[in-house]
């Protein structure tokens, strides 16, 4: 299958440019944005991967142009990828998140709610699993390489998901991918406001004010500390898709998940925050 053999090579080209990341080979953010811009834009075109139907109806009818559609999907991958990459900075945070949403996917499909291929999700599962132990053992870390794979790899299985599930609200896979999605936006538009560079990384993010809270609020050790909100978070996250996997067919419901979503992260956010830099 085309598809197959294109998403495994970019894939594998996505994962080797966060290794060359790691490895601190390339030191300047907007090479590697244009990189991943690049392995991106030639993959949604050899690949032909569209967004067809997003129950918006002045946004469908922009889609149904090529090229807009091209570039949509583009920049909706690239923010999931580098989502990924910026909300990962707790030891089973990341891996965690995508393993709930995997479990979820699987369930599903065990009772038939949607159609996925059974082969490449259980492996899915049985990769995370190991890998969430691994992590959780300090034995194992994502990097760039490891959140820039996730990323894309979710990115491209969902919209897949999607179009082979058409009954299902495309609002329904925007949750599943709310987090990383909103952390990149966020750091974006809180970057812009303190007129910083968006490119450059910080420890500003929403995962790591909550883990400096829990550390000082309760004088926890760092360990403790990072998975105690690695597993707040997911466990938050774990609530939100219990609620929206019942309700896959709702538009409505999933896009008022998504706005609580959105509201309850910017003010613990904005808490988090004056309590981090009232104490300096």
């Amino acid at each position: 299958d085309k598809l197959e053999i294109f998403f495994l090579l970019f894939s594998f080209m996505i994962f080797v440019l966060g290794i060359l990341s790691d490895m601190k080979f390339f030191r300047s953010a907007k090479l590697k944005l244009f990189l991943q811009i690049l392995i991106i834009i030639f993959f949604v075109i050899l690949s032909e991967t569209q967004i067809i139907d997003t129950r918006v109806y002045l946004l469908d009818k922009l889609l149904t142009n090529t090229y807009f559609n091209y570039v949509f999907v583009i920049f909706c991958i690239l923010i999931v990828v580098n989502g990924s990459n910026f909300f990962d900075g707790l030891n089973t945070l990341s891996i965690g998140y995508y393993l709930l949403i995997s479990a979820l996917l699987f369930n599903l499909n065990f009772n038939q709610e949607i159609y996925i291929d059974n082969f490449l999700l259980i492996n899915l599962i049985f990769v995370l699993t190991i890998t969430f132990i691994l992590n959780l053992l300090n034995k194992v870390f994502l990097g760039d390489s490891g959140s820039y794979l996730l990323g894309f790899i979710f990115a491209i299985f969902l919209i897949n998901i999607y179009k082979q599930n058409t009954h299902i609200s495309p609002f329904f896979i925007i949750l599943l991918l709310w987090y990383p999605s909103f952390e990149l936006l966020f750091s974006m538009i809180r970057k812009g406001t303190l007129k910083s560079s968006a490119l450059e990384p910080d420890s500003n993010h929403l995962h790591q004010l909550v883990f400096y809270f829990l550390k000082n609020k309760n004088s926890l050790k760092v360990f403790s500390a990072n998975l105690l909100s690695a597993n707040l978070i997911n466990a938050y996250n774990l609530i939100i898709f219990l609620i929206s996997m019942n309700n896959i067919t709702n538009t409505q419901l999933q896009l008022i998940l998504i706005l609580l979503n959105l509201m309850i992260y910017t003010v613990i956010y904005l808490k988090l925050f004056i309590f981090r830099y009232r104490r300096i």
